[in-house]
């Protein structure tokens, strides 16, 4: 009886102490998963967010032609280092720096409008390795530098004007003699949006015809 009575009671407590651990299992509160914290824009910011600056206007001057007439030019020292090539005919000559010239219409303005610029350099760099150094300086100086092509001779590129704040669209272009590989010739076009067509004419006619005299 008294084993009977005692596996009564092993029972009730068994039956006790299942109950008791379902209870606390289910009353029990899960661990919280916690989201990483990250910043969120404040509803009221202390300090103004300025939107992109906008381009200032571009000058008032007739937009780049397409069916321009050329004449031949030459550039350096005769006899090993003269390069020929093209410029639109009635267009003017400014001095830039040594064996470095820019093209522009006569009665154009020498700020804001569009111009051809033709240069010898002596860097002694291939074409690839210039168009890395122009891409980089661009980055490093100017704001708003957007790629629009790029090959291992040309670079074409848009970007904001730092002194009047425009909206500028320029490409360069290397060139080598005849079995060399070091760039020896650099031209460049520049303009405005409404130029581009223009400009894309201008690079391709005077770059066709640019050649080493041999």
């Amino acid at each position: 009886m008294r084993m009977r009575g005692l596996g009564v009671t092993l029972a009730l407590a068994l039956l006790g102490a299942v109950g008791g651990y379902a209870v606390g299992h289910l009353t029990r509160e899960e661990p919280v998963a916690i989201a990483q914290a990250a910043p969120v824009p404040a509803s009221d910011p202390s300090l103004p967010v300025d939107p992109q600056q906008p381009y200032s206007p571009d000058i008032d001057y007739p937009p780049l032609e397409t069916d321009l007439t050329y004449r031949q030019h030459t550039l350096g020292d005769p006899p090993y280092f003269v390069w020929v090539y093209r410029a639109p005919r009635g267009w003017v000559r400014t001095q830039e720096d040594v064996s470095e010239y820019r093209w522009r219409p006569p009665d154009e303005p020498t700020i804001g409008g569009y111009s051809l610029r033709v240069k010898l350099t002596g860097e002694h760099k291939t074409p690839a390795q210039m168009v890395r150094e122009k891409l980089r300086a661009l980055r490093r100086g100017y704001q708003d530098v957007h790629v629009l092509g790029r090959t291992q001779s040309l670079l074409s590129f848009s970007y904001r004007d730092p002194g009047n704040n425009t909206h500028r669209f320029n490409t360069f272009e290397w060139f080598t003699a005849p079995g060399e590989t070091v760039a020896k010739f650099e031209m460049s076009v520049v303009g405005r949006e409404a130029d581009r067509a223009g400009l894309d004419d201008l690079l391709d006619q005077v770059a066709r015809r640019v050649a080493k005299v041999q």
